[in-house]
């Protein structure tokens, strides 16, 4: 049976919640592949196996914990792209992010695909575009449609049907003008059957689930320092005789996905006498963190926030905060303008590796040297008056068990 707005109310599901209230983006693209969109877009740290909204989500907020998004930033937009099959890729956005309706954004794949988009963003704007040979076909506001009904049935589709007469085939469009409140609205629903009729493609609920989308990074400005802002380098060592503070900040950079599998020492001046405290610790910068000592586990906390410890008092060592030390300053600054760019590193070993130190301003206990491994840019050693803090052990990127961060009872 031809598609209707009530194929799509699965739309109004509590999993889709969030889409639907912060913005969504569908767009679907003919004779295309994802690789190509993402290339025709100047797509940067691209990111596969985000499966589903869901995963889409999740790396989306990787992006954002990185420190390579900002949210609502106008220089750089997430997209999430997937093939689907018989030549047409799925491009999906969230949270009121619009370039795939927008004719100068999209233009670079507008200019070689047929295109049906539609879009809505926190604020209750809405779009529906078409573009084919080059050209937009037609753009209206879904939920006032209304205003642009007279293009809307001069535009035809397959056969002799026009666009108005799909609309009114799927429902869902309020294509009379009336001065009565509304209390209901299916304009996205219908947007999705209009899609799907103008296609011929299906964007079903179990599609939008396990479509496996590929996440990138799309710039939206030509200002200069947009692609240096958000650039994730590739992981270089720095073994050289000299070091920059702004080679070894994109080292450290490039990290920033890591697992790390350590052993955190930590010695405290206690009042003339040194307290040193010894725990292993599992890190990850998306799932949460784990420690345990000699006495078994002593802390687990997770992605939200929450937090469990052996008690009676929180742990001292915080090997999260030393592993993400950016979080220190970037509250107050740039993490990369904390100190000058083009600053030379001191040379250092720390349990036997090269490492290149800096000293950066106050933060909680005065001036910190904090000395970065010149293989992977991972912190390892932290100094600040009667506080150390030093890694060990060091393992990167190991695959940890899904149970690792569950916070007990």
């Amino acid at each position: 049976m031809a598609a209707t707005y009530r194929d799509f109310l699965w739309f109004n599901d509590e999993e889709f919640a969030g889409w639907r209230a912060n913005g969504h983006v569908v767009s679907l693209i003919r004779d295309a592949t994802a690789d190509g969109v993402l290339d025709a877009l100047s797509a940067y740290s691209r990111r596969p196996h985000g499966v589903g909204l869901e995963g889409f989500g999740k790396r989306s907020t990787e992006f954002e914990l990185l420190g390579l998004a900002p949210m609502m930033s106008q220089a750089v937009q997430t997209v999430g792209v997937a093939d689907i099959g018989g030549g047409w890729v799925l491009l999906i956005q969230h949270n009121s992010e619009y370039l795939g309706v927008t004719d100068d954004l999209y233009k670079s794949v507008i200019d070689n695909h047929e295109i049906v988009s539609h879009f809505s963003n926190v604020n209750a704007n809405s779009r529906f575009v078409w573009w084919r040979d080059g050209r937009q076909q037609i753009s209206f506001e879904p939920m006032f449609p209304s205003r642009d009904l007279d293009r809307a049935r001069s535009i035809t589709t397959t056969g002799s049907s026009s666009v108005f007469d799909l609309m009114s085939e799927v429902g869902g469009f309020e294509l009379e003008e009336t001065d009565e409140p509304r209390d209901e609205f299916f304009h996205i629903e219908a947007s999705f059957a209009l899609a799907e009729r103008r296609t011929g493609i299906a964007v079903t609920k179990e599609l939008i689930e396990s479509a496996e989308f590929t996440v990138a990074l799309v710039p939206t400005t030509t200002e200069p320092q947009a692609p240096y802002a958000h650039e994730m380098p590739p992981r270089v060592p720095l073994l050289g005789e000299r070091a920059t503070w702004s080679e070894v900040h994109q080292l450290y950079r490039s990290a920033g996905e890591s697992t790390v599998h350590a052993t955190m020492v930590l010695s405290e001046d206690q009042g003339g006498s040194e307290e040193r405290l010894e725990v292993e610790f599992w890190y990850s910068p998306f799932e949460g963190v784990r420690q345990a000592d000699d006495d078994g586990l002593l802390s687990v906390s997770d992605s939200s926030g929450r937090l469990w410890h052996r008690g009676p008092y929180a742990p001292s060592t915080w090997p999260d905060q030393l592993v993400a030390i950016h979080r220190r300053w970037d509250q107050l600054t740039s993490f990369r303008l904390v100190i000058d760019p083009t600053g030379l590193g001191t040379v250092t070993e720390v349990g036997g590796r090269r490492a290149w130190e800096f000293v950066f301003p106050p933060y909680i206990f005065g001036p910190v040297a904090v000395a970065f491994d010149a293989n992977t840019g991972i912190p390892l050693r932290a100094e600040s008056s009667g506080r150390t803090e030093e890694l060990r052990n060091v393992i990167l990127n190991e695959s940890f068990s899904e149970n690792l961060f569950i916070v007990p009872d």
